[in-house]
């Protein structure tokens, strides 16, 4: 049994499975600091997030699947800017050394490490001031990109389409799941399909690189789309008009969540970690090709308008007013998912 943080860091982190060699990584888990090689024609990526237990998951997760969501929801932001994994840091704050938790929680992280050829190199380690207190759990992850990727959250113009991939609301209705406040009647296959949507997040880190050059602006949907959405409009100083009869919603999440509280769930449910993006009209036959090369799904949810304001909300082809926020960690309201309001 490990018996201090050095011991534990050899023991689970500092092995095969995570802490593997990388080109471009010239030293990794065992000085001061990881060395990574530069190459000129490359820029880095470098995005960080911060999961703590009781807020971004429930107390008691499953560690292998709490392993897998750690990665997989921070590679998200590697692909929403078009960048290759290249490796991660980590660290974390335990109430206790659970020999059981540890071998669980890195043999998670390693299957989508090793998946994602994203090996740790270093990170830190420490405990709780109180045994009961909350697991912390922080990624930074390291990737890299040509220097003429584009694809930042600036670049829409007004005529772009606007996609998102796969569907919305499945990780938010899984968290409802895992909270026990599913239907009686809601199939077992629906239920696993809700909580894997959770805990892992389909990457999309494939297709983002595909959409080097091609996208005009990308953000990956943590938030919720009607709050991340707006970072692109802000950023592009632009507006957008959504056709809400379009958006993507898998069978699992119809079966899960009423009719009426579909629409507030999609937008604003969040820890989605699909990629909303913007492409030229022109350029929809190229983007077409991608999907199909990634065998990725994408849906156009609207279109991207001059002069910035508020998102129009359409159904079919009717303006209708909704009142929707995504997760907001400082929010003075005690919900975290926000109901949305709907009038003709």
């Amino acid at each position: 049994m490990a018996s201090d943080e050095f011991e534990i860091i050899r023991r689970h982190f500092n092995q095969e499975g995570l802490a593997f060699a990388k080109q471009g990584v010239t030293l990794g888990i065992g000085d001061d600091c990881a060395l990574l090689s530069a190459d000129p024609l490359q820029q880095f990526a470098i995005s960080m997030d911060l999961l703590q237990e009781g807020v971004h998951f429930l107390p008691g997760a499953d560690p292998f699947l709490l392993g897998q969501r750690t990665l997989l929801v921070n590679l998200s932001d590697l692909a929403a800017m078009g960048a290759e994994p290249l490796c991660f840091t980590l660290a974390l704050s335990l109430p206790k050394a659970d020999e059981n938790w540890l071998e669980r929680f890195t043999a998670g992280l390693a299957v989508v490490a090793q998946a994602h050829d994203c090996p740790l190199v270093g990170g830190d380690l420490t405990a709780t001031h109180s045994e009961h207190g909350a697991i912390t759990l922080c990624v930074q992850v390291h990737g890299q990109r040509p220097v003429d990727a584009g694809m930042t959250r600036s670049g829409a113009s007004a005529g772009d389409l606007v996609y998102v991939t796969g569907t919305l609301g499945d990780a938010a209705a899984g968290l409802s799941v895992l909270k026990g406040s599913s239907p009686q009647d809601l199939p077992v296959s629906h239920a696993e399909a809700l909580v894997s949507a959770f805990y892992q997040p389909e990457s999309r880190v494939k297709f983002g690189m595909a959409l080097r050059g091609l996208a005009s602006a990308a953000i990956d949907i943590s938030d919720g789309l009607a709050s991340d959405l707006e970072h692109i409009l802000r950023g592009s100083t632009v507006g957008a008009s959504i056709n809400t009869e379009t958006l993507p919603m898998s069978d699992a999440f119809r079966a899960m969540i009423s009719e009426s509280a579909r629409l507030s769930l999609a937008l604003g449910g969040g820890d989605d970690y699909e990629l909303c993006f913007t492409v030229a009209r022109e350029r929809v036959q190229e983007l077409e090709q991608q999907l199909l090369a990634t065998d990725t799904t994408a849906t156009c949810i609207g279109r991207i308008e001059s002069g910035h304001g508020p998102i129009h909300w359409l159904r079919n082809g009717k303006e209708i007013a909704l009142n929707v926020q995504g997760y907001n960690h400082f929010s003075t309201q005690k919900e975290t998912q926000q109901q949305t309001q709907e009038r003709q």
